[in-house]
């Protein structure tokens, strides 16, 4: 595993400063917004929802092994066997376990997802946009980017098996 604990610590520590950073007062406008470019880069995908949950519904229950590959921004990455558990409740697909010294759990809804990890008490977490969420037989192919606050922060690719 690549050094993630320090790099994630950081970048939550920057996310955290930089969100509440109030502008100095020459810097605020009571008016609207300035326009911005088109050309300041892609749109950021939709969130996920509806469809991806019900895409993710016919997974079985039970063990889950496979590959996690988180991508934090400019930090670094976990790419890491992945061994945990698949479940639902309702429409509601939970998929959580450990890669190597991290605890992920992802939870897909028809109004959301979101991805959590835990190395060692560094914490993230981060919804999930609209992407590859494809089901075939008890095998997860899921590629999607993540953000907080509205801001992207990585993505998330997951290869796994659920049921076995």
């Amino acid at each position: 595993m690549r050094p993630l604990r320090p790099a994630v610590a950081a970048a939550l520590v920057l996310l955290a400063a930089t969100g509440c950073t109030d502008a100095p007062p020459a810097a605020r406008s009571d008016g609207p917004a300035p326009a911005t470019s088109s050309s300041s880069g892609p749109a950021p995908a939709p969130p996920a929802g509806e469809e991806e949950a019900q895409a993710l519904a016919p997974l079985p229950d039970g063990v889950a092994t496979g590959t996690a590959v988180l991508v934090y921004s400019g930090l670094g990455e976990l790419r890491e066997p992945f061994a945990g558990q698949c479940s639902h409740d309702g429409s509601t697909t939970r998929i959580e376990g450990t890669a190597d010294t991290a605890r992920i759990v992802l939870e897909v809804t028809p109004d959301g997802a979101r991805i959590d990890l835990d190395d060692g008490g560094v914490r993230s977490s981060s919804e999930l946009s609209a992407g590859r969420y494809e089901v075939s037989g008890g095998h997860l192919s899921l590629r999607a980017d993540m953000t907080q606050d509205g801001e992207s922060t990585g993505t998330a690719e997951l290869e796994i098996d659920c049921g076995g």
